[in-house]
């Protein structure tokens, strides 16, 4: 009899503890709850997408409160192109969302940006003073998602010795870049990323753009492909003069 006292005794006390338990998690939970969002977005980031951000967050409300995880995964999923998610939990039932950019390499096309991560994305993506000061590139092939380690290099090594600030870049694809000389625009380089127009072919083609106005040419347009070795190939230029008909 005693033993089945015992039992009964035991599994009462150990209902007290688990509703107890129970009672004071729901406490701790509401307690504890977020209720509150703060943001910091990086400066980079276009009022657009932090608008937007701020919207796709309140939808996550429930109750009044929000649960972290649920944030991170659904930013993580609407908005792939951002660097970093970070969500703190603060006192007073607050958190802070921290979000951070790529940082943007190129402007292509007017149309999409180039970023550290050779990732291609919307330039709507950036702030207007960002992509002010970004070089720019005109691609005349569709627009892929990503670029090679290849071009990538080249593109970083060019913006390196400002070939941006001599030339308006033209890439046909990844092996067929047009470089159009801003001052003499009747005289354009096609390289590609293993023979960016530097060092010694950069004067070379200095020479033959000098040798062309000796000779009167200069109504003409000309192009030099350098992507041959040791050679330049100089050839008059079908696609016209400030780059029309690349």
């Amino acid at each position: 009899m005693k033993n089945r006292v015992n039992i009964s005794y035991f599994f009462a006390i150990a209902f007290c503890v688990f509703g107890a338990a129970a009672t004071l998690h729901k406490i701790c939970s509401k307690v504890c709850a977020i209720r509150y969002i703060s943001y910091t977005f990086d400066p980079q980031l276009s009022a657009n997408i932090c608008a937007d951000i701020e919207k796709q967050v309140a939808l996550l409300e429930c109750d009044g409160t929000y649960q972290t995880s649920v944030i991170m995964q659904d930013l993580l999923r609407i908005f792939p192109d951002i660097e970093r998610i970070d969500i703190r939990s603060l006192p007073y039932n607050m958190a802070e969302i921290t979000i951070e950019a790529p940082d943007p390499v190129v402007q292509i096309n007017d149309s999409h940006v180039l970023t550290q991560n050779r990732a291609i994305i919307s330039s709507d993506f950036y702030a207007c003073y960002v992509l002010e000061h970004l070089p720019k590139i005109q691609v005349s092939s569709v627009i892929s998602k990503a670029v090679s380690k290849e071009v990538m290099a080249a593109i970083q090594h060019s913006i390196k010795v400002r070939l941006f600030d001599h030339f308006m870049v033209i890439m046909q694809d990844e092996q067929e870049w047009y470089l159009q000389d801003k001052k003499d625009p009747s005289f354009t380089i096609c390289c590609n990323a293993s023979c960016l127009p530097i060092g010694a072919i950069r004067e070379a083609c200095d020479q033959l753009k000098e040798t062309v106005k000796k000779n009167n040419a200069t109504k003409i347009a000309w192009i030099a492909d350098v992507r041959f070795d040791h050679q330049i190939v100089l050839s008059r230029y079908k696609g016209g003069r400030n780059g029309k008909g690349i």
